[in-house]
């Protein structure tokens, strides 16, 4: 019986430590891939981006409540971009990225990254944008996270001297880690059980 009983518990913590999925995405907003989200400065070597116009509809299923914020921006102030393979890959420098509804200086969810990579292919393939060591906070935002990960999927790509700009679509996830409190309450509940279970 103790034995069944450690095992239910190792189970439960194990079924609560991987509450992983989607915590927040939003699909291209640019309708007619006339209007960008991100700017690739090819003489600075920069990236950066963009979007205070509407019809951006982030959905947030990863967020405490749920649900979703119509016409969210975002911005990203211009990360540095290192070259690995001419035109293709380039790694990234720190940066934030902020989403808000109206005031840029209150955002209801930002991501910080100490680095990413920015892929560029010569023909077939999407750029994409990923971050490293990445970290998600907001009011709605669950905590504590770990393995947070977000990416940006490009398209639309317009060059027009030495810079291209592009359309995007974006998703992101982690890991919520029960607290103690939560351990503390499985692990009650499994004791409840096997008293009654003595009783009986």
């Amino acid at each position: 019986m103790k034995k069944i009983l450690l095992t239910a518990f190792a189970l439960s913590v194990a079924a609560a430590s991987q509450a992983s999925g989607t915590m927040a995405t939003f699909a291209d907003p640019s309708t007619l891939g006339d209007s960008s989200l991100f700017t690739w400065d090819h003489t600075n070597s920069t990236l950066s981006g963009l979007w205070t116009a509407s019809g951006l509809n982030l959905d947030t299923p990863g967020f405490n409540g749920g649900g979703s914020v119509a016409n969210a921006h975002f911005s990203m102030d211009a990360v540095s971009l290192t070259t690995v393979i001419p035109n293709t890959l380039y790694t990234m420098g720190p940066g934030s990225i902020h989403f808000f509804t109206n005031d840029p200086n209150n955002p209801f969810f930002t991501i910080d990254f100490n680095g990413g990579l920015f892929l560029n292919p010569f023909s077939a393939g999407a750029s994409e944008l990923s971050g490293n060591t990445v970290s998600f906070s907001g009011p709605n935002v669950p905590s504590p996270l770990q393995d947070e990960q977000f990416s940006f999927a490009f398209a639309n790509a317009q060059t027009v001297g030495d810079i291209t700009t592009f359309t995007a679509s974006f998703t992101s996830s982690a890991t919520v880690v029960p607290e103690p409190a939560t351990l503390l309450a499985l692990g009650a509940g499994l004791a409840a059980f096997a008293a009654r279970r003595r009783k009986a």
